[in-house]
């Protein structure tokens, strides 16, 4: 590693003491290069298929027990994969063949989603085997996660990683926007089946441009099982600057995150639209789209913007949107509520993860997005899990009014400190 503020990939981020400022690269740079805009395009068309699984998931659930805690359910066994497998994933990213390894872990959800396709033809399907399946289907996401997000930034370089993590979250809310409202039209002309085949087809295009794709050879030494596995933690710990944007993310999923998979519910119960109606797939793409903008506001006009500073002020207007939809109960104001909601909460994920991807090197990079995954993935399946046992004792209120609260304190009490970019030379 090279003397403080800097290391192996050069200069880092704005505002570190006694660093120049480093020149950003900008979206259009990242897409110039042919491998990540191949693999940036197939992402878009996956993801777009996977948020129309996701709505159809959710609407097939409300309508087979009108239950929120199955809700919470279902949102845990879509998630709780990413927590027990994202240090793998993180790991293999690190280690293995990375084209192997996004192609096994693609082909096996294809699978999966094949076969919950084919039990819906009827239309029919128990809710224990919805569960069963969406969560064999999360075994595939909880390998591959951490390791695209952990490939996707070595196809552009250090210049434009800032650029390339933020187009990321332009595609991911740009197919939220798509997605839900494909799959809306498509649930209320068709039925479930149908989503789900034409999701099983989306894989193919991840599949194919993974193919012919070239990818950095695995730069980490061999290492102990214990060191690929849990070296994660070991930067983390060692790195304020990695592990601060994996604790605020940790605290902001369990508790302001739970709402998303309440969705359904604040729909027919608030706003007074059926949740498996194409008003509700337009519902799902506003908040969709306010999340596009707010990825967008990051990966530009706030590209250079102090990342604390963003983070805060997200927060709050968070807590201030999520009040808002907390007291709607008409559909006009319920879609603007929705939209401010996704903006603002969308921006601080985002900032979070371009802040830990530019204090690490390509070495760690995997097992770090392994813990990145981890704040989500193994949060947000045990909040909404307990979310849904609070809105039936309590109300949907409830878990949206401690939203609110928890972003407002969070705001007044983060810190995101600065340093240099750190490597597996930290695990010796």
């Amino acid at each position: 590693m090279g003397p403080a503020g800097t290391g192996p990939l050069g200069p880092l981020e704005p505002g570190e003491p006694g660093e120049p400022r480093q020149r950003q690269g900008t979206g259009r740079d990242a897409l110039a290069n042919p491998d990540f805009r191949r693999i940036y395009v197939a992402s878009f068309i996956s993801n777009a298929g996977r948020w129309m699984q996701t709505i159809a998931v959710g609407v097939l659930g409300w309508e087979l027990t009108g239950s929120n805690a199955f809700l919470g359910q279902l949102i845990f066994a879509q998630l709780i994969p990413l927590a027990f497998l994202s240090l793998i994933g993180g790991g293999l990213a690190d280690t293995m063949n990375k084209r192997i390894l996004l192609t096994l872990t693609q082909l096996w959800q294809l699978v999966f989603t094949l076969l919950l396709a084919v039990l819906l033809l009827d239309g029919e399907i128990a809710p224990r085997t919805l569960v069963v399946i969406i969560f064999l289907t999360g075994l595939g996401q909880g390998i591959y996660a951490p390791a695209f997000n952990a490939v996707l930034p070595t196809l552009v370089g250090a210049k434009n990683l800032t650029a390339a993590v933020s187009l990321n979250s332009v595609q991911v809310n740009g197919a939220r926007i798509i997605g839900p409202a494909i799959g809306g039209v498509l649930v209320s002309r068709f039925g479930f089946a149908e989503v789900f085949f034409v999701n099983a087809a989306t894989y193919l295009a991840v599949i194919g441009a993974v193919i012919v794709t070239s990818f950095p050879d695995p730069s980490t030494r061999r290492r102990p099982l214990r060191d690929r596995l849990l070296g994660g933690f070991v930067v983390a710990a060692r790195a304020p600057q990695v592990a601060r944007p994996l604790l605020i993310m940790t605290m902001f999923s369990l508790f302001c995150l739970p709402f998303i998979g309440q969705l359904p519910a604040i729909a027919e119960t608030r706003l007074g639209f059926d949740a498996q109606s194409t008003l509700y797939g337009y519902f799902y793409a506003f908040f969709g789209l306010g999340a596009l903008v707010g990825a967008l506001m990051v990966g530009t006009v706030l590209l250079n913007a102090d990342k604390a500073v963003v983070t805060r002020v997200t927060l709050v207007l968070f807590a201030g949107s999520m009040a808002a939809l907390a007291t709607v109960n008409s559909t006009a104001t319920g879609f603007a509520a929705i939209f401010f909601v996704g903006l603002f909460y969308f921006a601080v994920p985002t900032t979070l993860n371009t802040r830990w991807q530019e204090h690490v090197d390509d070495s760690v990079r995997g097992r770090v997005a392994a813990l990145w995954v981890l704040s989500f993935g193994g949060t947000v399946p045990i909040a909404n899990l307990l979310a849904g046992a609070v809105v039936e004792a309590t109300s949907l209120g409830t878990i949206m009014a401690i939203s609110s609260i928890m972003a407002v304190v969070m705001a007044a009490s983060i810190r995101l400190p600065t340093g240099p970019r750190v490597g597996e030379d930290l695990l010796d």
